[in-house]
């Protein structure tokens, strides 16, 4: 085996360990507790939301803003039905749970909304 193929063979190594810790290192999906809407922002020059709630923060991936509840990632493809439905039940006073996965903007990020 020459120097290269060895150096090679170590890269490809170091690079699935990079994998597989950062897969293993993203918490699992998390539900907040059943809550009200207590407030929405809009982005200011992207299509996403910012949400207070009644319920206490779940943040399983220990991002960095705790303090203004979550956000909704412009890039996600469900992102303008969570919009829609925290509307609405804002607007219809009923209670929410939201699905948390990563961070957005250093805040946890809604992944799903679920009304009653």
């Amino acid at each position: 085996m020459t120097k290269n193929t060895r150096n090679v063979s170590r890269l490809g190594i170091i690079i699935a360990a990079a994998v597989l810790f950062g897969e293993a290192a993203q918490a699992a999906e998390t539900f907040s507790d059943w809550g009200s809407v207590k407030s929405i922002e809009t982005g200011w020059v992207l299509d996403t939301m910012a949400v207070s709630h009644s319920a206490p923060v779940v943040n399983p991936d220990g991002c960095r803003v705790t303090t203004a509840g979550y956000a909704t990632n412009p890039a996600d493809p469900g992102h303008n039905l969570f919009h829609t439905v925290t509307l609405s039940a804002f607007l219809n006073r009923k209670e929410v749970r939201f699905l948390i996965s990563g961070c957005v903007f250093d805040k946890p990020r809604i992944i799903g909304v679920t009304i009653r």
